[in-house]
């Protein structure tokens, strides 16, 4: 592989993953800033849901949730930390596709307190949505990494 080729496969992985950092943390960054504006609602949805009902859980779940996503927005955005942001984002993502999946396939209720357009989707496309999040964080995972020899 001659230098050029390889300067522009590396300037390429570079664009790749500040589109899809941004992403993410206009992601997460919208999500915990909305669910600390709306916190009576977040926190009613939680303790409504039928996986984690009960006021203790849904007062720690309606703090540690939104908390985690700001953190995980600052992590990803400056690039000394953003490897670990990006793990934290797929934590994030892992945590919202098992309950979504829960919610969709095990549950007869299924609150939600999303936002903006992602409040429009189905449930069905609500789980797509999350997945093909899951998918752009594993990748940006996997070209963020330093190459090691």
């Amino acid at each position: 592989m001659n230098l050029i080729s390889m300067t522009l496969r590396v300037k390429h992985k570079r664009v790749l993953t500040e589109i899809i950092s941004l992403i993410l943390i206009l992601l997460f960054a919208y999500a915990g800033v909305t669910k600390f504006l709306e916190g009576k609602m977040f926190y009613n949805n939680i303790r409504n849901s039928p996986i984690f009902g009960g006021e203790t859980i849904a007062t720690i779940v309606a703090i540690v949730i939104p908390v985690g996503e700001i953190v995980t927005s600052f992590l990803i955005a400056w690039r000394r930390t953003r490897l670990i942001g990006l793990y934290g984002a797929l934590v994030l993502m892992l945590l919202f596709t098992g309950y979504t999946v829960t919610l969709l396939f095990f549950t007869n209720t299924v609150p939600c307190s999303c936002g903006g357009i992602i409040s429009l989707l189905s449930w069905e496309q609500h789980l797509m949505f999350i997945l093909v999040l899951l998918l752009l964080t594993i990748l940006n995972i996997a070209i963020s990494k330093p190459i090691e020899k």
